[in-house]
């Protein structure tokens, strides 16, 4: 699963005879004229690969490199519902196919499990035409009424990425796709706060994996005797404290965790405030006066034993949680997802695909190229694991198929970004 052979295989494969079959049953090729799924998908992808502002005869342009001779209009013509479900459809198809490393990172933080997986979302906005679609959230700011949020989840021992999966743009995180998704026994989970929930917690343990959360504010605290808890009460008064408590988290599942407290410089606390402040005000909402006030502390909770992770391992682990960050980042740098959307999703979402494919080689924990590892990031923790990715959809052209001359009646790919 890590070799250049089964990554041009299965894009072959996908862009090729799936498409095929997944444009039949989606409705958006019904008789076959001159586009195909396969060289529709291909015009679509690689078009907007090349020029992520293409013009429809840029796009006709695009089609006849496989020999499909089309008008500007008749590419106009297939931007349609029916178009999106296909586009859709094959984007789920892509992130369906497993790129991981061989081995794990032979790190003694992360071998202790037997996957450390981070899950985040982002959102793109859309034009507001498409808010019976996909359904935005709102805000102060203009065109929010329609989004699409992009959810993903990276495991950082071997690099896998599942998704990206698509919801509408007002979903919660708590509703995420992967919700229903299990995981693999003695797991940690890492997630930002839109993902707390206490019954969750107990879900995972109960099917032997872990947790470990920020706090959110306002969560009921109790002792381990059951006893009502103030968490202002034991916070630690200087920088650079740190304080552990065994605790019952949740008013009515009361699930047993470890609380670990951080007091931080008051730079540190007031930038978290100011970004409280500014996230709030985009949204639309308010920000409590307990948050504020918490912002002077890093808050965790976890249900790894201590003897299994210590303080500064959780911490350590925390930050990675960041990558996911800088994965968005990325993808959005290489393709600008969250400017110039066309009003077809799934043209951008399908546009974005190679993007997805060489991110998950090249910011996991093992490059798919064989023969080389990126556990010299992992030896230096605190610098990013996604920064020599930079250049990811340069590498794109390294391997994919339709880097150098293939045999197209096979349902080979476009060569058209060469």
């Amino acid at each position: 699963m890590t070799s250049v052979a089964y990554v041009e295989e299965q894009v072959q494969y996908v862009l090729g005879r799936r498409a095929n079959e997944l444009a039949r049953e989606t409705g958006c090729i019904v008789r076959q004229r001159k586009f195909d799924g396969a060289t529709l998908v291909q015009t679509l992808l690689f078009g907007f690969q090349q020029h992520v502002h293409a013009s429809l005869e840029q796009l006709a342009s695009t089609a006849q490199v496989r020999a499909v001779s089309v008008t500007d209009s008749a590419v106009d013509k297939r931007f349609s519902e029916a178009c999106a479900r296909f586009l859709h459809a094959a984007l789920e198809e892509m992130s369906t196919v497993v790129v991981q490393a061989a081995q794990a990172v032979p790190l003694s933080l992360l071998t202790r499990f037997s996957a450390v997986i981070c899950e985040d979302s982002s959102t793109i906005t859309l034009p507001d035409e498409l808010a019976d679609l996909w359904q935005g959230c709102g805000g102060n700011q203009a065109h929010t009424k329609a989004a699409v949020k992009v959810h993903t989840r990276w495991d950082l021992t071997r690099g896998r990425v599942w998704g990206p999966k698509l919801t509408s743009g007002r979903t919660s995180d708590r509703s995420s796709p992967f919700n229903g998704e299990q995981m693999a026994t003695n797991t940690l989970y890492i997630a930002d706060l839109g993902y707390f929930s206490v019954p969750r917690f107990v879900a995972r343990r109960e099917a032997g994996s872990y947790t470990l959360s920020r706090l959110q504010a306002g969560t009921v605290l109790f002792t381990p005797e059951g006893e009502a808890l103030c968490l202002e009460l034991v916070l630690p008064k200087h920088v650079g404290q740190l304080k552990e408590l065994e605790v019952l988290v949740g008013a009515r599942k009361q699930h047993p965790m470890r609380l670990l407290l951080l007091r931080v410089p008051k730079a540190v606390g007031d930038k978290r405030r100011k970004d409280l402040l500014e996230d709030a005000r985009r949204r639309g909402q308010t920000v409590s006066e307990q948050t504020l006030r918490l912002a002077d502390w890093t808050v965790l909770v976890t249900d790894v034993s201590r003897d299994m992770q210590r303080f500064e391992e959780a911490l350590v682990l925390l930050r990675e949680r960041w990558q996911m960050e800088l994965l968005y980042k990325l993808w959005n740098s290489t393709h600008r997802w969250t400017s110039g959307i066309p009003v077809t999703p799934g043209v951008s979402c399908v546009s974005c695909m190679p993007n997805c494919w060489v991110s998950r080689c090249n910011t996991g924990s093992s490059s798919c190229l064989p023969g080389t590892t990126r556990n010299a990031a992992w030896s230096n923790w605190h610098r990013s694991y996604a920064i020599p990715a930079g250049a990811s959809w340069r590498r794109w052209l390294a391997f994919a198929p339709c880097a150098r001359p293939c045999d197209w009646s096979s349902g080979g790919c476009s060569p058209a970004v060469r």
